[in-house]
């Protein structure tokens, strides 16, 4: 079986490291070519044995010469499958497949827009809270998930350490996360890993708050689970996720998980583990004083969830997809 994956983003988050594990995974059973555009971030990151296209034209879903350049691209290939991932590649393909007519799959990743997937014939949600933005029959809830990394066991820090994780922007609720920090009454250090178009203004209200030692910016670090490893409570203060692969790296380094109210950390997290984000302060004290009794609710958590939240499961329940697909379609495996 020959699939191409395609993603129209260039960046380099969450979304994106989904996409490169998926195809990194599936290269390994099947032969896989990827789709992008030109100089997007994800390129590097894929196997080698992974054959890249990147497309040369502007990226805008109203250009004709895209949609001439794909379908070129397209009829050399001969995929026996195509799989789009977010609103804009789905878009785009969904468009070019009018004359194409290959077996489509699509994945929405987030709650927000994106009525093309009530149009694609076989849609995966990322999550349950996902599956519901969509009005369409043939949705199959699959969760992301990650490659397992061997790690030594940190030395935890001495001062009571949090970690939160992701690009830095306002959806992600690290203003709220930092106000919230600045009203504990114990020893702390927060860490935010990740970088993004909000560093500044997070900078000034760090500053403005007069807690510069007690909060660092680190920036992107590939190393994330030495962070999650060492300290004594990771936090997710989003106010909107369709998933959260921190929450999944949470799982398997973090000691003690504490998330606000989305995506599928609603759907894996006990109510002791969520938060409304107006409660974080309350919550994280509660944590810090009692923290074998919130060890012993996260420890339940990874034996039930390490296994089922690995790429291998992942991108096994991915290829039951396409064959179901194909079958359906009337195509030979």
């Amino acid at each position: 079986m020959k699939i191409v994956q395609c993603l129209a983003s260039k960046g380099a988050g969450g979304l994106e490291n989904v996409f490169i594990g998926l195809c990194n995974a599936l290269s390994k059973k099947m032969e896989v070519e990827v789709i992008v555009f030109k100089d997007a971030a994800c390129i590097q990151k894929l196997n080698k044995n992974i054959q890249v296209h990147e497309l040369s034209s502007k990226s805008s879903r109203f250009n004709i010469l895209l949609y001439i350049e794909f379908y070129k691209l397209m009829r050399n290939i001969k995929p026996d499958i195509v799989h789009t991932h977010a609103a804009k590649a789905t878009q785009i393909f969904y468009y070019l497949n009018t004359f194409l007519k290959v077996s489509h799959v699509a994945t929405k990743h987030n709650v927000r827009k994106g009525k093309i997937f009530n149009k694609v014939p076989q849609v995966i949600a990322v999550s349950k809270l996902v599956k519901t933005s969509i009005d369409n029959k043939s949705v199959q809830v699959i969760y992301n998930g990650v490659q397992p990394v061997l790690t030594k066991k940190q030395s935890q820090n001495k001062v009571f350490t949090m970690v939160s994780i992701g690009r830095l922007d306002k959806v992600k609720g690290f203003d709220s996360l930092i106000n919230a920090c600045s009203a504990l009454d114990f020893p702390y250090h927060l860490q935010i890993v990740g970088e993004g178009k909000e560093r500044e203004s997070l900078e000034n209200l760090i500053q403005k708050l007069g807690i510069e030692n007690h909060v660092t910016l680190l920036g992107f670090k590939s190393n994330v689970q030495d962070y999650l490893n060492a300290c004594h409570l990771q936090v997710i203060s989003s106010t909107s996720e369709g998933f959260s692969l921190a929450m999944v790296e949470g799982i398997f380094y973090a000691p003690i998980l504490l998330s606000t109210k989305v995506g599928v950390c609603v759907e894996i997290l006990p109510d002791e583990l969520l938060c409304d984000i107006s409660d974080l302060t309350m919550r994280i004290t509660n944590i810090y004083e009692n923290q074998e009794e919130y060890l012993g609710y996260f420890n339940t958590i990874k034996q039930n969830y390490k296994e089922k939240l690995t790429i291998k499961v992942c991108a096994k329940e991915h290829l039951n997809v396409y064959q179901s697909v194909i079958i359906g379609d009337g195509m030979e495996i």
